[in-house]
């Protein structure tokens, strides 16, 4: 549980169990493992943060408080064939993103 809530995958954890179970091993790839993990956090960091300067750059497009979704400043950027979405990482490498962390449901997706 612990290991879960350091965000390290189930395969993580059970290397991690492997080292339990043989006391006697030398625990260096241990410290392996985990400074391999702190970099994929490090890059979800930085991905994120990249994240959070896009999510605000598109939510300075909307100027108005009382205006219609016709002329919307967000969802027309959204609808803009060029813009280009953020770099999502290899889904292989495991989700990297926390269901419920948003605290409520999503209004309806703009496409």
């Amino acid at each position: 549980r612990h290991c879960r809530n350091l965000d390290m995958t189930l395969d993580e954890i059970r290397t991690l169990l492997r080292f339990k179970d043989h006391p006697e091993a030398d625990c260096g790839g241990v410290n392996d493992l985990l400074d391999e993990h702190i970099g994929h956090v490090s890059q979800r960091i930085r991905e994120l943060r990249l994240l959070e300067r896009q999510l605000k750059a598109l939510r300075a497009r909307c100027t108005a408080v009382d205006d219609t979704a016709d002329h919307c400043g967000i969802l027309n950027e959204l609808s803009r064939p060029d813009v280009l979405p953020v770099r999502r990482p290899d889904v292989a490498q495991g989700p990297h993103h926390v269901p419920g962390s948003h605290g409520r449901q999503p209004r309806a997706a703009a496409r």
